[in-house]
């Protein structure tokens, strides 16, 4: 038997009168890859957190290569060797890659800028992670870049033990391929990794034991290879059922949102687009997958009236030209952001507080300007019920909230609203668990079959074929052909890397 490198035994934690973790073993080994599921909210972060140093226990034993441990901090997990990729990223936005790379070196006091840019791109290069110009400020970087920096900096030395948390939500086929090559190669060199993932793909191509929590215990486990898609799937919801998806629409709606001729001048650590147009029409879905970081975030900030000083092209929805967020909304357009923590919520807001931050939702509320905030809350607790938003207590703050369950409080208040023309989703399912990613893409199917013209960004080449009624690809600020039906899997995959040409 492979020797153990991390065993937890009986680990339990509660938050206030929520049990998040009850009595759950687990047990990696050297060399071993372990991928952790379960559905939003099932335990899996808050066990890794515990495992790392950022929870303590409230009961159980955690072991590192056989000796107890109990960790004060993270920074003391670290050291030991416990290196953590986070779902929501540790990085400080106003510091730039090398400087976020610098602190999880411990590389304090006066640095040689230059130097240090070279050694973290060289870092990069060998660790097969892509970063582009590592003077950038985080807060210049797409999800998808930042994730890369996250992983970058739990391997900045080779660690005893390496955690994961939905490290490919935002990364594209080949990044996948990439980072699934490193992790074995770390493996063989006597890494133990767990990976939570909610890709059941994923343990297959990648892990060699798994494990399965719900509602905060392990239901089950043991070798990768003795399960299947439905066996696990079954071991992740229960007796549930998974929500069956409205097939692809066929009809042609009249046209609902235009795009014409988005050009923007070139800014520093920004992509420009270049004469982007297209058309989305009532009752279909449009997704434009891509390579994070190639025009996606400049051409959502123009779809929602944000385009830049010196930016030109049209965005009309229902012929009525967009110029501002306010002519957005008002227009009828719903926005669920890439990054939901620091696009759509605010976390120390309760979450029937962020289910207002939408002007129709203010509207709704407060019709004549004045608002009753116990009707609201029995509103919003409706919403959260019916987008399972766990637990659906509207006065709870979202920062208490897991990943998944913050994704679903951004859908509630977004495509649960009435009224809407056009949903624009970026990463929809992002962090959301098997039964929860059928729910949502069922829901923007409905949405679509009402008349709603739906636009999904998407790096997930499974959301792409399961979504895209047509389909576009962004490459470089440019939008090669306008979306179309029946692109294979290969042929995307290709062009999101830049190669083979629009035919």
């Amino acid at each position: 038997m492979n020797e153990p490198m991390l065993e937890v035994s009986s680990v339990s934690k509660r938050f206030g009168g929520v049990a998040a973790l009850d009595g759950v073993d687990l047990r990696c080994g050297r060399r071993e890859i372990h991928a952790l599921l379960g559905e939003n909210g099932a335990g899996k972060s808050t066990l890794m957190h515990v495992v790392s140093g950022l929870f303590p226990s409230d009961s159980g034993e955690v072991r590192l290569e056989g000796k107890p441990v109990h960790w004060s901090s993270a920074d003391q997990a670290r050291t030991a060797g416990i290196a953590m990729v986070h779902q929501h990223f540790m990085l400080i936005e106003s510091m730039t890659v090398s400087e976020n790379v610098a602190l999880a070196e411990r590389a304090f006091g006066l640095l040689d800028r230059s130097a240090l840019d070279h050694r973290v791109s060289a870092l990069a290069a060998e660790r097969g992670l892509e970063i582009g110009d590592p003077s950038r400020r985080v807060e210049e970087l797409s999800v998808g870049e930042q994730q890369r920096v996250e992983i970058l900096k739990a391997l900045v030395d080779v660690p005893r033990l390496l955690i994961l948390d939905e490290p490919t939500a935002v990364l594209t086929p080949g990044e996948v391929e990439d980072l699934f090559a490193l992790l074995r190669s770390l493996a063989n060199r006597g890494t133990a990794v767990v990976i939570v993932t909610h890709k059941l793909a994923e343990v297959f191509a990648l892990a060699d034991e798994v494990s399965v929590l719900r509602h905060g215990r392990r239901v089950g486990g043991g070798p990768a290879s003795g399960f299947d898609r439905n066996s696990l799937a079954h071991l992740m919801v229960g007796d549930g059922s998974l929500p069956e998806t409205r097939d692809k629409s066929s009809e042609c709606g009249s046209v609902c949102l235009e795009v014409r001729g988005l050009t923007g001048r070139p800014r520093a650590g920004r992509m420009a687009l270049a004469d982007v147009a297209f058309e989305v029409r009532s009752v279909e879905v449009v997704v434009l997958a891509g390579v994070d970081g190639n025009g996606q975030q400049e051409l959502q900030e123009a779809l929602t009236g944000l385009s830049p000083t010196g930016s030109k092209g049209e965005v009309l929805v229902d012929g009525r030209p967009i110029g501002s967020p306010g002519d957005a909304r008002e227009a009828g357009m719903a926005v669920v952001p890439g990054d939901r923590r620091r696009d759509g919520l605010v976390g120390e807001f309760s979450l029937w507080e962020n289910m207002l931050l939408s002007r129709p939702a203010l509207s709704a509320a407060a019709p004549r300007g004045w608002m009753t905030p116990a009707l609201w809350r029995r509103r919003a607790r409706g919403l959260l019920e019916e987008f399972d938003v766990r637990p659906p207590n509207p006065d709870l703050p979202a920062a208490a909230l897991s990943g998944g369950n913050q994704q679903r409080l951004v859908l509630a208040r977004e495509i649960g609203a009435a009224g809407l023309r056009v949903v624009l989703a970026v990463n929809p399912t992002r962090g959301l668990d098997l039964v929860a990613t059928h729910a949502i893409h069922a829901r923007l199917r409905g949405l679509a079959a009402e008349g709603v013209a739906v636009l999904v960004f998407s790096t997930d080449l499974d959301e792409v074929e399961a979504l895209g009624d047509r389909v576009g690809v962004l490459y470089r600020g440019r939008l090669g052909q306008s979306p179309r039906a029946g692109i294979d899997r290969q042929t995307l995959g290709r062009r999101m890397a830049g190669l083979g040409a629009d035919e």
